[in-house]
């Protein structure tokens, strides 16, 4: 397959990606409007906390067995019946596990509604188990279109579910059966998109597990950097307070919920060129400062603009949520210079690595945020995940700087003009709020910044990109892309 062909699949695949998840997060913002103005913030945060405690149940068994099957370009039907029989049998056991800790997990979190709520969600592991292993062959074959209509489908069900029950019931169950319902229809969507059919085998299960070890330990360092906020928040204050931060979380995160699936066609992109080192280069630095271009200004530009949006969206309840969001989006900014860079060392057989960066973040996270909660309270829970961020990108930086033979400056110079251009994207932002201060009101103030803001940074970025020569880099292959778009537009105009 040639360079060109890979690099469009990638891109299409990305951006089919980029849409998927931007249609989940448009139904879950929905979900999350209609539902916050029935439910109480405390429904949300128990349910947040009944998933931790499933998370952390979940965790310890979590290989990323998927993973293992999908850097495997000749894998046969017997690897697919090993993978699908070991997420079949972690799932039964974390099912059983689950079910044993429910009573504990709720008197160590002081919330006895959790018993029954961690019961039902019990079974959450065990459906996952049950999916079509055979849906790997989506990203195998850069075939993402098939995912979208998979997630798509299982999130409107999930979504219908959810707001029914949630007009019937009143209470946090309404949320625990879309959760149910979402995995019920996975199932069954996965099975008539691919034909393939499970059977039971543990042959050659040992060679699946080395790879999968490393995994499971990031995962597990990563679930509990990830969750010990979530303890330390509920141990010091309420399942309401939970609810809040939760609320910020999702939102703020809307944009790494666009960013992080691109890993995924990075990951199948990269298999496909790994043996060719220069390719392999090229298309890495070109992945970074293409996912750097969206995801620092999305990132930067919702936490400038989060109060109106805010006040659109979830109405006077929400305002407690704006500063979490505020700082949260400088995570989300910093992890989006990274998204071409986590995949780099699975393609490489170096999982080790993903995990020794993981725990160092993690480790740095924790320390922030025990060391300051104590004195500014709340606050320190988004910004330990920035100081994590920080530490991931400069250990990142230096690790697939020697494991790719670049230059130390590749890496900053493939994303310095994204982030100057939204820098200056919110200072704009900035002084245009300040002067508009409460004359407009949220739909009008959101209406005229966003695509100001948009046309600002593109711009910018632009012009900072003449000026250096027009190096290769996101903005040379957008302009490419475009110039494609059009000479086949032409094309078909002409013909037609």
């Amino acid at each position: 397959m040639s360079d060109a062909s890979i690099g469009q699949r990638m891109a299409t695949g990305g951006l089919v990606l980029v849409m998927l998840r931007l249609s989940l997060r448009a139904i879950g913002l929905v979900s999350i409007v209609i539902l916050f103005r029935i439910l109480d913030p405390s429904d949300f945060g128990i349910v947040a906390l009944a998933m931790l405690v499933v998370g952390f149940v979940e965790v310890f068994a979590e290989f990323g067995f998927d993973q293992a099957l999908l850097r495997n370009s000749q894998a046969t039907r017997p690897d697919y019946d090993v993978t699908w029989t070991l997420n079949f049998l972690r799932g039964l056991v974390v099912a059983v596990l689950l079910a044993a800790s429910a009573p504990f997990a709720a008197g160590f979190l002081d919330e006895p509604r959790l018993t029954q709520v961690i019961l039902v969600l019990a079974l959450v592991p065990l459906l996952d188990g049950l999916q079509n292993i055979g849906t790997v062959d989506f990203s195998k074959n850069l075939e993402f279109q098939k995912e979208f209509k998979l997630k798509v489908a299982q999130k409107v069900v999930s979504f219908v579910v959810t707001l029914v029950a949630a007009f019937t019931l009143r209470n946090y169950w309404a949320l625990v059966l879309g959760v149910l319902s979402g995995r019920l229809a996975g199932i069954v969507l996965s099975y008539a998109l691919h034909p393939y059919r499970p059977r039971l085998s543990l042959s050659g299960w040992r060679s699946v597990m080395r790879f999968s070890l490393w995994i499971l330990v990031n995962n597990i360092v990563l679930y509990a950097g990830n969750q010990t906020d979530k303890v330390v928040v509920q141990r010091a204050f309420n399942a309401h307070t939970v609810g809040i931060l939760r609320v910020a979380e999702e939102i703020s995160g809307m944009v790494m919920e666009l960013v992080w699936p691109i890993e995924k066609a990075l990951y199948a992109g990269y298999v496909k060129v790994a043996t060719q080192v220069d390719r392999f280069r090229s298309t890495l630095m070109t992945s970074i400062g293409l996912v750097a271009a969206i995801g620092v200004p999305l990132s930067l530009g919702l936490g400038v603009l989060a109060e109106p949006a805010v006040n659109l969206v979830l109405g006077e309840k929400g305002r407690e949520a704006i500063p979490f969001i505020q700082v949260y989006v400088l995570y989300g900014a910093v992890r989006s210079c990274l998204c071409g860079v986590y995949p780099v060392f699975m393609v490489l057989g170096r999982p080790e690595v993903n995990t020794q960066v993981t725990f160092a973040a993690v480790a740095t996270r924790l320390t922030v945020l025990l060391t300051t909660f104590p004195i500014v309270g709340l606050m320190a829970v988004p910004w330990s995940m920035v100081a994590g961020s920080v530490v991931t990108f400069g250990l990142l930086w230096w690790r697939v700087t020697v494991a790719m033979k670049l230059s130390p400056l590749d890496l900053p110079a493939a994303v310095w003009r994204s982030a100057a251009a939204a820098v200056a994207m919110v200072a704009a932002c900035r002084w245009a709020l300040a002067q508009l201060g409460n004359q407009w009101g949220d739909i009008a103030t959101l209406a005229l910044l966003v695509p100001a803001s948009t046309a600002l940074y593109i711009a910018v970025l632009a012009t900072l990109w003449w000026a250096c020569g027009r190096p290769a880099g996101p903005e040379r292959t957008a302009l490419d892309a475009g110039r494609a778009w059009w000479s086949a537009r032409r094309r078909k105009l002409v013909e037609g």
